[in-house]
């Protein structure tokens, strides 16, 4: 079946874009959620007049996407202190909601934790790359430096 997309699909391709896709997925998923529309001999021809302004409104989200990573990508390293044991392993992992808090109070921009990407979990002290998915073309690196917190080293001297 033959579909619009109405909105960017990270899997699919970007709005105002004609795809193929399983009559199943288009019926059950892309239509009740909004993200497409069938395409039809006059949902076709809308396109084709509505273009431009596709285009143009796509250009603008990509420029503002490479604002916000150079934005993102000008604070450097991010450093998290979190509680750890003797051998540098983690009192629980550190999770992508505490990382979006995290770059939320450096650059003071708010992104879902869904755009963030690591490449394994973070459960030791250690250096560690984010990805973090503005859009399907825009992706920025961070490193992260996660050290051990002091409270969790006065503790482990009590011991």
């Amino acid at each position: 079946m033959q579909v619009i997309l109405v909105k960017d699909i990270d899997s699919l391709g970007e709005s105002g874009e004609v795809c193929n896709v399983s009559d199943g997925y288009a019926r059950n998923f892309l239509f009740p959620k909004g993200f497409a529309v069938e395409a039809t001999a006059g949902a076709l021809k809308d396109l084709e007049i509505r273009s431009e302004r596709i285009r143009l409104k796509a250009e603008k989200k990509h420029q503002e996407d490479q604002a916000r990573a150079e934005k993102v990508m000008a604070v450097g390293t991010l450093t998290l202190a979190a509680r750890a044991g003797e051998h540098g392993k983690l009192f629980g992992a550190v999770t992508t909601k505490e990382l979006s808090k995290l770059i939320a109070q450096k650059t003071g921009m708010e992104i879902d934790r869904k755009a963030l990407r690591l490449n394994h979990p973070i459960n030791r002290l250690g250096e560690y790359e984010l990805e973090i998915r503005f859009s399907p073309r825009v992706q920025a690196t961070l490193p992260v430096n996660v050290v051990a917190d002091d409270d969790a080293a006065m503790d482990a001297d009590f011991q």
